[in-house]
């Protein structure tokens, strides 16, 4: 480590955490529905080594396709399923499996929280008025913060997957309860969770996002926790298994991706990419800048990624960890700027939030500092909200990996189009995206966990899942052991690849939020998405408009997804 960096100062940009997190996710596709079909844009995930692997938890479970053909039986899951995919008929690449329709006792109260008849769920809604400031930030960046409109999103998709999953004779009871403070409190995080636990539910949607609080009050109590450890590592969430669950993937796994990009992509060759010719002209020497908490949170991750980069034999002349603290932002960015030129850092690797770049590039220019900006795990600095505000001298060299899949405009964007298929009106909040990833995940592992639920057969059945996704559209998504992650047991994260892309500093079109301007990121070979092990040695096609795309307005004919007719013109 470089620097131990100073402890951020009280009020600082901690208290923005919770606007980064949601500012960018109106039109990101956390819970990606919608698209379907692999094509040349896909990461190709390895199916044939899911159902061969899990075997002994798919007979364990509820007949499904899958476990009708290890049996070798032939049997009717009625109207709702789609035999060509073995999905319902839902038009979404994560259609939940077909189930044979439940018939008998379900075995009543198998777990607290769940009754013959309900399964109940509390869903967690933070209180933007518990933070002024964060309440004007994501209100003015265009994101609704009606508690109202946010309860009746998510009431809608409960009431959408009722209809198509197997719920073995139950109902979900959705409650909702409110954050008494802000975010990174954990002490009010705490006893929200006790006080949702006197509620006892079998489930939580949510929580808040900046402390670990919430999840440790709520598996210790041994309830199902999604989505309320945003940032979770893999120790962190396999000690409390099978109770908490993350929408994304691991931190680890983000780290790993990138360490291989860099390794099968940029070790070893020219700083094409950078600002300046004589930059230019030298062979890559990489530096590291990277977020951590004061608790050290992303520990884990951050040597996850040296490790991996020295698997890769790709050496790291400046390391420079940082905390967030938007007082000294321009401060500790003209100390961190001043380190990489000493270390004659060709290309720079970035690792964090979408607002500590504002103020490196800047530094960056005032230093006449021109070097490639690479992005490994960030949040949201892949989104052209975010990529606009950075000096643009500087951006528009830069390039790297990015979680979220290929844009697409609202209309024909996954969890919009699901909406209007189903209800025929667009949805409440403008939310909707981040909003469905909780109930996504739950009514997944409930379809399969089958009649006798309880959080183990919740977790089988989420394993039972399979791999799903894996195109431009629409991520690989798996959870359990299915040959993508190896040597790190079983897969509790979500999405497991990325694509790869280049900031456009003259594309223009709107951002994320429906912004008209300049600057987009482009994607790779369409967004073509990579898993572990798959990257290729040559270029796809980094900086060539030619080869990439910033944002879909029809959905090419092999992403398409199947056509079922709506239930709104049934009626």
């Amino acid at each position: 480590m470089e620097a131990t960096p100073s402890q951020p100062k009280k009020g600082g940009i901690r208290r923005y955490a919770p606007f980064i997190a949601a500012v960018v996710v109106i039109a990101l596709v956390v819970f990606a529905v919608g698209q379907n079909k692999s094509s040349d844009t896909g990461s190709k995930p390895p199916a044939d080594q899911g159902a061969a692997s899990n075997e002994a938890l798919i007979k364990s479970g509820p007949m499904t396709p899958d476990k009708a053909k290890l049996l070798g039986k032939t049997v009717d899951f009625g109207a709702k399923c789609d035999t060509s995919t073995g999905n319902v008929k839902m038009p979404t690449e994560y259609a939940p499996m077909c189930v044979e329709a439940f018939a008998g006792d379900n075995g009543g109260a198998t777990s607290p929280g769940v009754t013959g008849d309900t399964i109940k769920v509390v869903a967690y809604i933070g209180d933007p008025a518990k933070d002024a400031l964060q309440a004007a930030l994501i209100k003015g960046a265009g994101s609704d913060v009606d508690i109202s409109l946010t309860k009746q999103t998510y009431n809608g998709w409960v009431e959408m997957f009722e209809k198509y999953v197997e719920m073995s004779g139950r109902k979900v009871a959705l409650d909702f309860y409110i954050g008494t403070g802000a975010p990174s409190d954990p002490v009010a995080a705490k006893a929200d969770a006790k006080a949702i636990i006197d509620r006892k539910p079998f489930a939580v949607f949510g929580g808040p996002s900046q402390t670990d609080a919430f999840a440790d009050e709520l598996t210790a109590a041994k309830i199902v926790c999604l989505g309320c450890a945003t940032a979770a590592g893999v120790k962190f969430t396999s000690e409390r298994s099978p109770y908490l669950w993350t929408t994304g993937p691991m931190p680890e796994q983000a780290s790993l991706l990138t360490a291989q990009m860099v390794g099968s992509l940029l070790n070893g060759k020219k700083a094409e990419w950078a600002g300046d010719a004589a930059t230019r002209a030298k062979t890559r020497v990489f530096g590291a800048v990277h977020y951590d908490t004061p608790a050290g949170q992303q520990r884990s991750a951050w040597a996850t990624f040296r490790s991996e980069m020295k698997k890769n034999d790709v050496k790291i002349a400046s390391d420079i960890q940082y905390y967030l603290d938007l007082a000294r932002a321009q401060e500790n960015a003209r100390t961190t700027i001043a380190k990489l030129k000493a270390a004659k850092v060709t290309s720079v690797i970035f690792y964090g939030d979408p607002l500590t770049p504002l103020s490196l590039t800047k530094e960056a220019t005032a230093q006449d500092y021109h070097p490639e900006w690479i992005l490994g795990p960030t949040v949201y600095a892949d989104t052209a909200v975010f990529g606009r505000i950075y000096d643009q001298e500087q951006w528009k060299h830069a390039f790297g990996i990015s979680l979220i899949p290929a844009r697409t405009t609202k209309e024909i964007a996954g969890w919009y189009s699901l909406w209007m298929w189903q209800f025929g009106t667009p949805p409440p909040s403008n939310n909707v995206a981040v909003i469905s990833g909780p109930p996504g995940m739950f009514f997944a592992g409930v379809n399969l966990a089958g009649p006798n639920l309880t959080p183990s057969t919740f977790r089988d059945g989420l394993f039972r899942a399979g791999v799903q996704g894996g195109n431009a559209l629409s991520p690989t998504n798996s959870r359990g052991r299915h040959g993508i992650w190896s040597g790190t047991g079983e897969d509790l994260g979500g999405s497991d690849d990325v694509t790869l892309v280049w900031w456009n500093s003259t594309a223009k079109g709107e951002d994320e939020i429906g912004n008209a301007g300049t600057g987009l990121y482009e994607y790779v070979a369409g967004g073509k998405r990579y898993l572990p092990g798959t990257w290729p040695t040559t270029d796809p096609g980094l900086f060539d408009t030619a080869k990439s795309v910033t944002i879909y307005t029809t959905i090419p004919a092999d992403l398409q997804p199947p056509s079922y007719p709506s239930p709104v013109t049934k009626k």
